[in-house]
């Protein structure tokens, strides 16, 4: 960026002089024009730099007010008069109309004509952006060279701060720092205050994205984009010690470099959790008698983030269900960082938590090997911090404890039994603890064509009893199966003679072709009996 101040510290510009104390010499200069018409708005670039003799206003300098209000709302850089020829002065109210703008007048020597000045400033212009451009593009050759040979990314950003001789520092898409340079290891008080900056300006959306820039007095923050909606952040400091060549290209050009690196390492890293979880996955639909020892294979369990314990329970995790929300690219990147975020929550509170990811059905398995007596207050807390930082909402099912490792897919199948229990209901940002399910539950997960030919067997015309004796036997047999088939007991029960519960009893018999008191036949009528009653099919 070439400022007029810059263009008269040349020495061969020396000679222009500000006539306006309160002109604005940082303003940026891109291209010179020449112009003797009053009706130049509509025709001039911004950030142009307007050469003139004023010949227009010789008579009636009134019209230059208007002329500098209207090239300053386009933000031209300022205009030069050559004066001497037809203007011996700018007159002061002229001047201070340019003050209070503080739009630069400058005046240009009767040793220069137009068409020579512009020549020459155009051509300085050009020479200074020339540099600008071959500086940019070898800070992206080397790091490019850096990325190529597989250089980490702490490794490009101190070299990209050493380059432009200023702190240089790399968030994530959750606002915590990635790398960062020299500078902060050595200035630790820094780091609290470029962050606080760094939310203030995210908070009040002051960050652009397309990889604009947000300007401030002493910082630039760039959106690096390695993925389209959770872009991490590129914080240049000092910006203001920054010196030519540097340009804004410099730095647009590492961003691109770094895009890459960040997309590739994660690339890396994704690929590696997907054996980790893969081989997880295996494990859980493995039968306990067929699980793998932690005692016999300890490293090749911990490279699976499994490691020995007398504590293991298994917490599932799903990004609730949004009904307007589509887009195939903004759920796979959300689930992806997601997953990077549980695993640094979870991990900060304790190292031994694992966490997997379940493609499948877009789950998250969290793996506790140390018992967590507040587990459930870090589910709340997660699931708050995710809102906020999200703006979605996640549920959590949760498995029993368990003290073998062999009982590991136990806690599992209760875990996602839990979760899918309140999902199913249509619920939202739930925890929901596993519940042992009762017999009529269990009954129910029974497919119907294989339960109601167990029913009707066990139970023959009983099972579903049409005339008014039958449903007498079938009320008789459950009462008599209920109080352990004590004859005295039913017949208070159902106010009938002992005699009559002992009839009835030997009726069943006869139509059950087997005796009732035997212990397996007498399990297989109650529960067929209850199902009778409780399931409809």
């Amino acid at each position: 960026m070439t400022t007029l101040k810059e263009i008269m510290s040349v020495q061969q510009f020396s000679d222009l002089i500000l006539l306006n104390d309160e002109g604005d010499l940082e303003r940026e200069v891109e291209m010179v024009d020449i112009t003797e018409t009053p009706d130049i708005k509509d025709f001039t670039a911004p950030h142009s730099f307007i050469v003139t003799t004023g010949m227009c206003y010789q008579d009636d300098q009134s019209g230059l007010i208007d002329l500098i209000r209207e090239l300053n709302d386009i933000q031209v850089a300022g205009i030069g008069v050559k004066l001497s020829r037809f203007l011996e002065k700018i007159d002061e109210e002229v001047l201070e109309y340019a003050n209070e703008l503080k739009f630069p007048i400058i005046r240009i020597p009767d040793s220069w004509n137009l068409g020579s000045i512009t020549h020459h400033i155009s051509s300085y212009i050009l020479d200074e952006e020339t540099e600008k451009l071959y500086f940019a593009l070898d800070i992206q050759q080397e790091l490019n060279t850096m990325l190529m040979r597989g250089l980490s990314l702490e490794m490009m950003i101190e070299r990209m701060s050493r380059l432009l001789r200023v702190p240089v520092m790399l968030l994530n898409p959750f606002h915590q720092i990635k790398s960062m340079s020299h500078h902060f290891h050595e200035h630790s008080e820094q780091v609290q205050k470029n962050l606080s900056y760094f939310k203030r300006c995210v908070n009040s959306n002051q960050i652009s994205p397309n990889n604009k820039a947000s300007f401030q007095e002493e910082h630039i923050i760039f959106e690096v984009p390695a993925f389209k909606y959770f872009p991490y952040y590129l914080m240049v400091s000092n910006v203001n010690t920054l010196t030519y060549p540097f340009s804004l290209l410099a730095i647009e050009q590492a961003v691109n470099t770094l895009s890459l690196a960040i997309y590739k390492n994660s690339k890396i890293k994704e690929a590696e959790q997907q054996d980790v979880n893969r081989f997880f996955e295996t494990l859980m639909s493995e039968h306990p008698d067929n699980l793998i020892s932690v005692k016999q294979h300890p490293e090749f369990l911990k490279k699976h983030l499994i490691q020995p314990s007398n504590f293991y329970q298994v917490i599932v995790c799903a990004i609730d269900q949004e009904r307007d929300v589509e887009n195939n690219i903004y759920l796979n990147e959300r689930y992806q960082m997601t997953f990077e975020w549980l695993t640094h929550k979870l991990t900060d509170i304790d190292p031994s938590i694992s966490v997997y990811m379940s493609p499948g059905n877009h789950r998250f398995t969290i793996l506790l090997q140390t018992k967590h007596q507040y587990y459930l207050d870090y589910c709340k807390y997660i699931q708050k911090e995710y809102q906020k930082l999200f703006n979605s909402t996640l549920s959590f099912g949760i498995g029993n404890e368990v003290t073998e490792f062999s009982q590991l897919p136990l806690s599992y199948f209760e875990a996602n039994e839990a979760f899918d229990h309140k999902s199913e209901s249509g619920k939202i940002e739930f925890i929901e603890l596993y519940k042992s399910k009762s017999v009529e539950e269990l009954l129910q997960l029974i497919p119907a064509n294989k339960l109601k030919p167990f029913i009707t067997y066990t139970l023959g015309s009983l099972a579903y009893p049409k005339t008014t004796k039958e449903k007498e036997l079938k009320h008789t047999l459950k009462i008599y199966l209920a109080n352990h088939c004590d004859l005295t007991k039913t017949s208070e029960d159902i106010f009938i003679h002992r005699n009559t519960v002992k009839y009835r009893i030997k009726k069943c018999e006869e139509i059950l072709g087997q005796p009732i008191e035997a212990p397996d036949i007498s399990l297989d009528l109650r529960l067929a009996l209850f199902a009778s009653e409780k399931i409809t099919f």
